[in-house]
């Protein structure tokens, strides 16, 4: 007898389709602002598949409709879509009907729920790569989690201000983990707790460029929070900046605790850190500080730029070696580079439709499918958002990789 096996493809299939499942889950739970009478699509639905259309490289709400009308059936039925009762196949939402939902819901509310969902995926996506952490201590980076605002241009309702978001992302990882708008009659600076107190910084480390190295900031992070942070000190905090470079020592040539060097865009570059314990120094739970110059060279070797950036950390040598607090304050900035493929490869801030909370809904999208993106292992963005644009089939095999939180 002759006994048939379901084809590995057909396993692949399913786990893409729970992958839409769970995240039309994390949507169901929010509240739909429109008149109940006339609705077609779901609330839940609509922004699954705006979710699927962004994974088809869709920037904005025009795009967004059409990609989506594209999307294989399956992938629809697994998002909740409508069902035509004249055809009997699922039908996408319009561009009217995506731009009015994801404009109108409260998104404040949506990014914690996704904040949320996101950190269990990476709590699963770490479960499967054990080996990225079982390092010995001083070669394993810090778990570092950056803060950072970004103004997204052309997002001011008339008379008003552009709306800015300030979010936070795991270093290792390169997802966004929470995000919140921040009032207009206010800064990042002032929201620290707002965007924090969601998040588990159990073992964290926060990084943070100098405006928010805040002693207030710096209190909320250790002694409330029982965090650790990494920060930059500059010209703001001068006297700060004054009593840091006084306990440094020389920057005599290779006298530095770490180097390290990289070809970078045909360039070489040199990054050197001096580090210090932080006896004498006024900051909350400080316990080292340090100095990193960067100087580039060309391959010939002529030096092309000089940089010179100091900075406190709350971690003592055991916690924090030189090599990890140089990689901590480097991996800062791939908070920046996600902002940069918001708004270079999605196009964030060319936009001149957003208005009520689509600013920072659309935000929301795009960081959920860069999520997606790179928790399965795909570092060149731009490539594969157009390999899908040209065959939306091709979100299946990348969606059944997913690592999807346990079930409670």
């Amino acid at each position: 007898m002759s006994v048939s096996h379901a084809p590995e493809h057909d396993h692949e299939h399913g786990a893409a389709l729970d992958v839409v499942s769970a995240l039309a889950e994390v949507f169901g739970a929010l509240v739909d602002p429109r008149f109940a009478r006339g609705i077609r699509h779901g609330l839940a639905s609509v922004l699954t598949i705006t979710v699927l259309a962004a994974l088809a490289g869709a920037s904005n709400f025009r795009e967004a409709g059409d990609r989506a009308s594209e999307l294989p059936a399956d992938l629809l039925v697994a998002a909740g879509a409508r069902i035509n009762p004249s055809t009997g196949r699922p039908e996408a939402p319009s561009t009217a009907t995506i731009s009015r939902v994801v404009q109108d819901i409260d998104a404040q509310h949506a990014d914690a729920r996704v904040g949320v969902w996101i950190s269990q995926c990476v709590a699963a996506y770490r479960a499967r790569h054990p080996e990225q952490w079982d390092l010995p201590h001083g070669l394993e980076w810090l778990d570092g989690l950056a803060i950072d605002g970004k103004t997204v241009r052309n997002s001011a309702e008339p008379g008003g201000v552009n709306v800015k978001l300030f979010s936070a992302l795991l270093h290792h990882e390169q997802v966004v983990i929470a995000q919140i708008t921040v009032p207009a009659d206010t800064t990042e600076v002032t929201c620290v707790a707002a965007l924090l107190d969601p998040v588990d910084l159990t073992a964290k480390t926060v990084t943070a460029d100098a405006a928010h190295t805040q002693d207030a900031t710096a209190d909320y992070l250790t002694r409330v929070r029982g965090a650790d942070y990494l920060m930059t000190v500059k010209g703001n905090r001068p006297h700060l900046l004054e009593a840091i470079a006084a306990r440094m020592p020389q920057a005599a040539s290779g006298s530095a605790d770490y180097t390290d060097e990289q070809i970078v865009g045909g360039r070489r570059v040199v990054r050197e850190i001096w580090v210090t314990n932080a006896e004498g120094i006024d900051f909350p739970a400080a316990a080292q500080v340090f100095r990193i110059r960067r100087r580039t060279y060309d391959l010939a070797g002529q030096q092309l730029l000089k940089e010179i950036v100091h900075g406190i950390t709350s971690m003592g040598p055991t916690r924090a070696t030189p090599r990890q607090l140089l990689g901590g304050v480097r991996h800062h900035w791939r908070i920046e580079a996600t902002h940069w493929v918001r708004d270079v490869v999605y196009r964030e801030d060319h936009q001149h439709a957003y208005t009520g909370t689509g600013a920072q809904a659309m935000a929301m999208i795009r960081n959920i499918a860069l999520a997606i993106l790179r928790l399965t292992g795909h570092s060149q963005i731009t490539r594969t958002l157009q390999r899908i644009a040209a065959d939306r089939t091709r979100i299946l095999p990348i969606l059944a990789t997913f690592p999807l939180p346990n079930p409670t």
